[in-house]
């Protein structure tokens, strides 16, 4: 069952990341540098607004709904319920910004922030819309509409750039696909029900709690991939900021994967009790996004300037050396991504997590800034590979022991592969 579940997600990740590489292709292209530099400026405010109103509210209510507490239909009205909030608070802390001159408003304009607040809106509905399908079982409709969802944002993207080539339109494209998708799935898989007792006060209470908890460990899980934007943009022009952020975000993306391995491990090591299967999942997970850093390094390391050139023009041919630097760092974050879900999701430790997290995205910031001002983007891309790579180091430290046991030390690949039946087997 969970060997079935993966050969579905992985696979559908995958399309979703070229169609995702698409979508910044055609921004990068549309927008050069200096316009890409404003979109980056922008996603990153207004992400960094969203997930500071809404916590980490969504891991609350995938703990309720993992442990069968709520239903999916009303994991759907607290999700809806608790971020229309936090985009409210986000439309007027953005207004405040511009309208106070307090964050860059020389820059960018209180529509484009209100545009991208929309944005980050719908994208935190539509993600967790899938999350919530993938947790009930729904694996197949979960990953055709994951790639759906990247397909329409770029048919809307082309037609709306095309037209007006402009960051509103870039952004209101977006919305527009994450609409569509959003509005399908909770009428066709009926999470929008009309059930008024669904709403549970108690149900409230720990959902903040919880997000309250998990608050740093959303700012750094959704927010880091913006906080080097956010420290470079005193610093840098609107087109080397556009280089940097094109690259950071071409690697934030990597993620997709160790992510949708999480949705399947999470609900499987929740039905099995087992120590010790619970210790070999997380070991195959973490084996196999090893041995796909170790093989995506050589071949940024080797060609990434020429598939940079390539794919978003000259202009952008800055971006090859950052991206491989960023690649280094972030490859112990996804090899980490399996602890986290561990300590979050399984074991209801969210407060650990949080807190590496939130050292980790102290440092970014800090050296990021220091790494500019000493040696510009490559310095800057340097000082964010660390952060990133300490914070995925320390939660390996903090599983082995909270565990007793060390995912660090020597692994016989050809043994441990060799299990994958047999565990499968025994969690099924």
């Amino acid at each position: 069952m969970v060997l079935k579940a993966v050969s579905i997600v992985v696979p559908a990740q995958f399309l979703k990341l070229i169609l995702s590489l698409g979508l910044q292709i055609l921004i990068a292209r549309m927008l050069l540098p200096d316009g890409r530099g404003v979109y980056g400026i922008c996603i990153a405010t207004s992400t960094v607004l969203l997930v500071a109103t809404f916590f980490g509210n969504e891991f609350g209510i995938r703990y309720l709904l993992v442990r069968k507490r709520i239903t999916s239909a009303q994991a759907f009205r607290y999700l809806v319920l608790t971020a229309t909030l936090a985009f409210m608070i986000t439309l007027a802390l953005a207004w405040a910004l511009i309208y106070f001159d307090i964050w860059l408003a020389e820059r960018v304009t209180w529509a484009q922030l209100a545009i991208a607040s929309g944005l980050a809106f719908s994208q935190l509905v539509t993600t967790q819309i899938n999350v919530f399908m993938t947790i009930s079982g729904r694996y197949l409709s979960a990953s055709v509409l994951a790639v759906a969802e990247e397909a329409l944002k770029l048919g809307a993207m082309v037609a709306l750039l095309v037209a007006f080539p402009s960051v509103e339109m870039a952004l209101g494209g977006a919305i527009l696909g994450n609409l569509v998708v959003a509005t399908f799935s909770s009428v066709r898989y009926k999470f929008y029900r009309k059930d008024y007792r669904a709403l549970r006060l108690r149900d409230l209470v720990f959902i903040y709690r919880y997000g309250l908890r998990s608050l740093w460990l959303n700012l750094s899980n959704l927010s880091n991939a913006h906080m080097g934007t956010l420290a470079l943009s005193g610093l840098m022009s609107n087109e080397r900021l556009g280089i940097y952020n094109l690259a950071f975000a071409l690697i934030a993306k990597v993620q997709v994967f160790p992510d949708a391995l999480n949705r399947v491990l999470v609900p499987a090591s929740m039905t099995n009790r087992d120590s010790d299967s619970r210790f070999q999942m997380v070991r195959i997970s973490v084996t196999g996004l090893l041995v796909f850093s170790l093989l995506v390094v050589p071949v940024l390391g080797f060609w990434s300037k020429p598939i940079i050139t390539l794919l978003f023009g000259i202009e952008y041919v800055d971006s090859g050396p950052i991206a491989f630097i960023l690649f280094v760092g972030f490859a112990f974050k996804i090899i980490g991504k399996p602890l986290e879900a561990h300590f979050n999701e399984v074991v209801g430790r969210p407060t650990l997590v949080a807190g590496i997290q939130f050292f980790s995205m102290t440092m970014m910031i800090a050296l990021t800034y220091f790494g500019a001002v000493s040696h510009g983007l490559i310095g800057a891309a340097i000082g964010s590979a660390t952060a990133i790579a300490l914070g995925g180091f320390a939660l390996f430290l903090a599983y082995a022991r909270s565990s007793g046991r060390s995912l660090l030390s020597p692994i016989n690949f050809a043994s441990l592969l060799g299990r994958v039946r047999q565990i499968a087997a025994r969690i099924r």
